[in-house]
């Protein structure tokens, strides 16, 4: 028997790169047509979320200036009713992450926690709706180095560190809206 080269070795590899190249332009084909759809999709979402916090925002910007402590995100509102701040801060079960509505006049118009590991129960109480509304809707000042030396705000028993991230990040949300110079 005699060793074809071509068809056992080279042709196979042909074949090969060429479903390759196929599959290539295909997935390129179809991200550039679907990129633009996922991008949009996630700004809309995003800014329903940031409209949470700051119910009277209608789309947002994102501020290009200089983000002070745990600030990871700073999205002016178009329509200059306020700024939603996304700040993080060191928790029980490690980095918490909130995000804060802060209206034109420098007040807390809302915060919810967009992430945590912290103990599911105890530690989430500092965490719910309720809490949140009732301590920082309103708020404008949380300069103090700790929730426990804030007498505005009640932490919540059992879960002092959870409360005081939350704290953190709301504060660093407000000392944000003053690096900012407010709304503008």
């Amino acid at each position: 028997m005699k060793n074809n080269t071509f068809k056992e070795n080279i042709a196979p590899a042909l074949v090969l790169i060429i479903i390759c190249l196929v599959v290539t332009a295909a997935l390129a084909g179809t991200y550039s047509v679907a990129n633009p759809l996922i991008e949009a999709n996630a700004q809309k979402t995003a800014d329903e979320a940031r409209a949470k916090v700051l119910p009277d925002g209608d789309s947002f910007t994102e501020y290009e200036g200089k983000l002070v402590g745990g600030v990871t995100e700073c999205y002016m509102a178009d329509n200059k009713s306020g700024m939603a701040v996304t700040a993080t801060y060191k928790s029980f079960g490690g980095t918490l992450t909130s995000m804060v509505g802060i209206d034109k006049d420098g007040k807390v118009t809302g915060v919810t926690v967009t992430e945590h590991a912290d103990t599911p129960g105890l530690g989430t109480k500092a965490m719910e709706a309720d809490y949140l509304k009732e301590q920082y809707s309103g708020l404008d000042t949380a300069g103090q180095d700790n929730i426990k030396n804030d007498k505005g705000v009640d932490q919540i028993v059992g879960a002092t560190i959870s409360s005081n991230a939350v704290y953190q990040c709301v504060s660093e949300a407000l000392q944000q809206f003053k690096e900012c110079g407010g709304v503008k």
